[in-house]
């Protein structure tokens, strides 16, 4: 059982600004966060086990835009407490469904930030996993580097973001294209994935049928755009060849450097060990883990990686 009484760190989300990565930890006992920038970080840390996980905390949207709000308390699901839980589960719904209930329906932060500018766009991923989405603001912001997309075509902008729900909707309705994809079939993308090219053909294909839907429903009220986006890690070689990370990052002790991240899965490198790895850093959220000089796991690396 560890003895430390050192303030434990808690990985509380994977920040992106500018389309570039970087780690937001919370200090225990400190109410403002760390943030220390993704690329190149060499981490060396293990999770304390005897110790509660301690809530990420939730996110509040208003005409400004989104903030990340704090919490002290344990974590009573994976991430959250149940009172940040709850208030994220429906900020989401209302999110979700604002388009169908009207601003009267909604919080007025929330309908604020609706009343802003919003895009359409449809994406892909290294597997082949296509979805629909929508990101406010004019210049289409962090959205897609969030979600680790890797080519994406901006299809629309339109006035609002309750008109860009409607088009959200119809072009799943209509086209069967979904609004969501799983982060396993992202992970599996980059350990196996289709050629750029490939990926290419697939999203122009599928843009051409999503713009001849919505060029007919837009009107007055947004813009047809066109504008491709490309994943800044289409060109590094460090996601040419990736293993999965071969141990559970939310138990033991671990040492690795990040080298660049997609999303929140992290393109990683360990001290030698000539293969890079990858791993979603998104299990270790909420756990409390401590820094020092102490022994690391060792890797049991099985045939079936190579």
């Amino acid at each position: 059982m560890s003895t430390n009484t050192e303030p434990a760190l808690y990985l509380a989300a994977v920040q992106w600004q500018d389309e570039e990565p970087s780690l937001e930890f919370r200090v225990e006992g400190s109410e403002l966060p760390e943030f220390k920038r993704a690329n190149e970080l060499d981490l060396r840390f293990r999770v304390i086990a005897d110790r509660p996980r301690r809530c990420i905390g939730t996110v509040e949207r208003s005409k400004d835009g989104t903030n990340s709000v704090p919490c002290d308390l344990p974590a009573v699901s994976l991430r959250q407490c149940e009172k940040c839980q709850t208030k994220d589960n429906i900020a989401a719904a209302n999110m979700h469904q604002a388009h169908r209930r009207g601003p009267e329906a909604i919080s007025k932060p929330m309908a604020a930030y609706l009343t802003h500018p919003h895009r359409l766009y449809a994406a892909i991923f290294r597997d082949g996993s296509t979805k629909v989405g929508t990101t406010r603001g004019s210049s289409g912001g962090n959205r897609l580097v969030e979600q680790g997309a890797w080519y994406a075509k901006y299809l629309a902008q339109v006035d609002d973001g309750f008109m860009v729900r409607e088009l959200e909707d119809l072009v799943t309705e209509e086209l069967g294209i979904n609004q969501a994809v799983d982060t396993r079939k992202k992970f599996a993308g980059h350990l196996e994935p289709l050629s750029n090219q490939e990926l290419i053909d697939r999203l122009d294909q599928l843009s051409n049928e999503t713009e001849g839907l919505i060029s007919k429903e837009i009107g007055t009220r947004g813009v047809l755009l066109g504008e491709r986006w490309s994943n800044p890690r289409t060109e590094d070689p460090m996601w040419s060849d990736l293993i999965a990370y071969p141990a559970a990052i939310n138990q033991g002790a671990h040492e690795f450097t990040i080298q660049s991240m997609v999303g929140r899965l992290a393109g990683c490198s360990r001290q030698g060990f000539e293969e890079n790895f990858l791993l979603d850093l998104q299990p270790l959220l909420a756990h409390p883990i401590e820094t020092g000089d102490f022994e690391i796991d060792e890797f049991v690396m099985q045939d079936s990686l190579f």
